[in-house]
């Protein structure tokens, strides 16, 4: 427990790993999928565009568009510095022996994505509107993030305005926030979500986000 440990204490939790002992890594398996932003960005500006608009992902991408993310570097550095503690939601790390956080709080600050499960979504129901991604649930279909780019924007001039926002939705969820392998299935309750984009925003994306993440 942290919560009484100024700065400057010198007594300060055990660390993950002891100085000099810190694990080398090459390749830091989950990382953001951003190509396929870009390849939305050319061609669907349309829908692309509107999500960027959006209240809860429209922030999301602006730190996209802006550049602004940690290098793997600087990831791995934290992480060889983590120490030791119970605390739920919540990273610590030291630098100069002093104790650095980084919880759902500073990850509220930087996103502005809901943190709170406050359970005001449904993950079982959604509604059939015959379009492609209902037609793909009905079947128990998969999709991932390399279906996406090699096979269905492609297509998505066929299908209807809401299905291919709802691939924008998707793409950002699963390229971006969740950083999913592009060969791993996107979990069918990522779809069932994007059926209700009203559902949608109200699922607590930084919660769920910050937990696969950390």
């Amino acid at each position: 427990d942290l919560g009484g440990i100024s700065d400057m204490d010198p007594e300060l939790p055990e660390r993950l790993y002891e100085e000099g002992t810190e694990p080398q890594v090459e390749k830091i398996n989950n990382c953001c999928r951003t190509s396929i932003l870009e390849l939305l960005d050319e061609k669907m500006p349309h829908e692309y565009n509107e999500v960027k608009k959006d209240p809860v992902f429209g922030p999301i991408l602006a730190i996209y568009d802006n550049s602004l993310a940690f290098s793997a570097i600087l990831v791995h550095s934290l992480m060889c510095r983590q120490l030791v503690t119970a605390k739920k939601h919540e990273l610590w790390f030291v630098f100069a022996r002093r104790p650095l956080r980084f919880s759902l709080q500073e990850y509220h600050a930087v996103t502005g994505l809901k943190c709170e499960d406050d359970g005001n979504y449904d993950l079982k129901r959604w509604v059939n509107d015959d379009g492609f991604w209902s037609r793909l649930l009905m079947r128990g279909d998969k999709v991932s993030i390399q279906s996406i780019r090699n096979q269905h924007i492609p297509n998505a001039h066929r299908w209807t305005r809401k299905d291919r926002l709802r691939l924008v939705y998707l793409s950002v969820i699963s390229g971006l926030l969740m950083a999913k392998d592009e060969k791993v299935g996107i979990p069918h309750e990522y779809i069932k979500l994007v059926m209700d984009f009203s559902k949608l925003r109200a699922y607590p994306w930084g919660l769920h986000s910050f937990d696969h993440l950390v």
